[in-house]
């Protein structure tokens, strides 16, 4: 059961992660999609189905060939999204062209190996041109990666990018120990432990877990807390929705209104809703001279709220009062205010609910 699961469990993960980190146009994101891309298509080529099926089609070993190009194609993305975050385009450029090259090399001395076996001619020589191919990627993208990790201010964030840079250390380890054993083969150098499971099995898949945590860690972070700020929405959009259907963009399915996997676009849009809903009951809310501040002004402006839609629902005359509802200056303190909004008016529904209870 150990070895089936640490031959397909990380490819597995892999692809997963890539069918949950949404396409979108920025071209960060895509650079992310490419180097999770990257991890899947090379761990995928490296499982023994992959390694028993290219000989059947006469293409015997290629799937090496796949697999580590498809690495330095995902350790490429991983520097280019760091090296254009902290504006070192000239570097990434450099850092593209060195990656091209190198892929290249990797794909002639390939072609010229007569097998895999390591006393062959050139595979010692393949080896040394991965290995270099990949450790300027890697201390790039293990020092940018640090770097940020000592100043980011989100936990999550921290955590995320110290298991990326511990996937990294993990994995130039095993490149620099592959990189031996390939050149033990034809030197006179002793490097049993090298071959040993430890580095040669247990090593590669450990730093492959490593990365895909560090890219998850944050993602699944940001998704629960959007997870949270759209339920937190949800009673108050879905009591605005009772009173004025029109500012659904599309009718609530099965969930009533709801997503199991809000993107921002879904939380943009439920407060965009909710603010077009506040926008239509406006003429119903009571006039309120209160001044208080804090805690207690949003539950004035929830009760305001509740006596509107109640109005509105009894057919009672609007008011001529143009009040209005306070909010935040830009989306995000905008969306905590009618989080905070919505709780105190889903507190003042359930009060309600227990007094008409007989």
């Amino acid at each position: 059961m150990g070895e089936p699961v640490r031959n397909y469990a990380p490819a597995l993960l892999a692809w997963g992660m890539l069918l949950w980190l949404r396409p979108g146009p920025a071209p960060g994101r895509r650079l992310v999609r490419m180097c999770v891309l990257g991890l899947a298509v090379s761990q995928t080529a490296l499982t023994p189905a992959a390694i028993t099926f290219t000989p059947a089609v006469g293409l015997p070993g290629i799937e090496r060939l796949v697999g580590h190009v498809a690495m330095l194609a995902a350790v490429w993305a991983g520097a280019q999204i760091l090296l254009r975050l902290h504006g070192y385009d000239a570097r990434a450029r450099v850092h593209t062209t060195w990656a091209v090259f190198a892929g290249a090399a990797m794909c002639l001395l390939f072609a010229l190996t007569p097998n895999l076996y390591p006393q062959s001619p050139w595979v010692m020589e393949y080896c040394i041109a991965y290995a270099v191919a990949l450790l300027p990627e890697f201390t790039v993208i293990a020092r940018l990666c640090l770097r940020d990790a000592l100043k980011a201010p989100d936990l999550a964030l921290r955590l995320g990018l110290g298991l990326v840079v511990a996937g990294i250390g993990t994995a130039a380890c095993y490149m620099t120990s592959k990189t031996v054993v390939a050149i033990s083969a034809r030197a006179p150098i002793d490097f049993s432990l090298g071959r040993g499971y430890m580095m040669s099995k247990a090593l590669p898949t450990t730093a492959h877990l490593f990365v895909l945590a560090g890219v998850a860690v944050p993602a699944i972070a940001q998704w629960m807390r959007r997870y949270r700020l759209y339920r937190r929405l949800g009673p108050l959009w879905s009591a605005l929705y009772q009173a004025e259907r029109a500012i659904a963009l599309e009718p609530p399915g099965l969930l009533h209104g709801n997503t199991l996997f809000p993107t921002r676009l879904h939380l943009y849009r439920r407060v965009i809703e909710i603010r077009d809903g506040l926008l239509a009951i406006r003429p119903y809310l009571p006039v309120d001279e209160s001044t208080s501040t804090g805690i207690e002004d949003d539950q004035r402006e929830a009760a305001k709220i509740a006596a509107a839609l109640h109005a509105r629902e009894k057919d009672m005359p609007p008011l001529s009062s143009k009040t209005t509802t306070s909010g935040g200056h830009d989306l995000g303190s905008d969306t905590e205010y009618l989080c905070r909004l919505a709780d105190a008016y889903h507190n003042i529904t359930k009060t309600d609910r227990r007094r008409t209870k007989p």
